[in-house]
């Protein structure tokens, strides 16, 4: 993540920790920022079919607040996966699980806007 400043580092960790807190995850997946697509068909995949669970979020050419709402979306399939309700790979678009995990990523950014309202500032 050399590519990332560590103000920027500090932000993630603030925001992961936040929504981990929020979702009342058991455990927070590894999560790897890249600067690249690197086998990334979208911006963002969380693989729970591991034993090591693996959220991968590409940066490049993206804002921090875009790339936070990423990690939150997959945040939120994390929990979807320890509440036994994540049992196939989601339909990219639409459906109960894909859905609110788009709804949740947005009111995890907005919540976390107010405590650190300089997530918008690039």
């Amino acid at each position: 993540m050399s590519f990332l400043t560590d103000e920027q580092k500090e932000k993630l960790n603030k925001f992961v920790k936040f929504v981990k807190d929020e979702l009342e995850l058991d455990q927070v997946p590894k999560i790897v920022i890249q600067n690249n697509r690197n086998g990334l068909k979208t911006t963002a995949n969380y693989n729970y079919n591991l034993e090591v669970k693996v959220i991968k979020v590409t940066a490049k050419n993206r804002l921090l607040v875009d790339v936070m709402r990423s990690i939150a979306h997959e945040l939120v399939h994390h929990k979807q996966y320890e509440q036994g309700r994540l049992k196939v790979k989601p339909p990219d678009i639409g459906g109960e699980i894909e859905d609110e995990a788009n709804a949740k990523a947005g009111q995890f950014i907005k919540m976390f806007s107010k405590l650190d309202e300089t997530i918008y500032d690039e």
